[in-house]
């Protein structure tokens, strides 16, 4: 089963244009337990998953899918309340959202929500000790439940779809 870290493991190879065989031995493992990390088969031990980080240079939150900050290493003018953080990592979680799902609707809710993580950042970054605006922060969180309803529905309708082509086949 695909996870995170399997995802991102498979990533970071494919980002640096390695071959899993190459990769595989940096890392003191054969291609085969490398394929079945990479492919959610098998779940390594911290040993492989600090190689792993030393290897690529990433932290072992990124790897482990808890930040999307490769380094793990919060920047001072992030640290204050972890509002901007947050609001990092849900955009990010957003694109992912759009990138997975053709849907117009998925694309409009996109958008509006990456505008109010925008203008929240911008209004962060100029003003830290500024109180949060309740208002902007319950408008991003509709956006973001919208963004996960419309995944869901979208979950069910290709699944529906599966179903539907499993009894045509039968």
């Amino acid at each position: 089963m695909k996870t995170q870290f399997s995802e991102l493991l498979s990533a970071l190879r494919r980002e640096k244009g390695l071959r899993q065989r190459t990769a595989a031995s940096a890392l003191g493992v054969s291609q085969a337990l490398l394929s079945h990390y990479e492919n959610g088969a098998r779940e390594p031990k911290i040993e492989f998953i600090i190689k792993v980080c030393d290897y690529y240079g990433v932290s072992a939150d990124y790897l482990l899918g808890r930040t999307i900050i490769k380094s793990g290493i919060v920047p001072p003018a992030m640290q204050h309340d972890g509002r901007i953080l947050r609001l990092i990592e849900a955009t990010g979680k957003a694109f992912e959202a759009s990138a997975a799902y053709s849907d117009p609707a998925v694309t409009s809710a996109t958008v509006a929500y990456l505008a109010i993580a925008a203008d929240n950042a911008v209004e962060l970054l100029s003003d830290p000790e500024a109180p949060a605006d309740s208002q902007r922060d319950i408008t991003q969180k509709f956006a973001e439940q919208l963004l996960l309803e419309l995944a869901r529905r979208d979950a069910r309708a290709a699944k529906d779809t599966d179903k539907d082509a499993t009894r045509q086949d039968s």
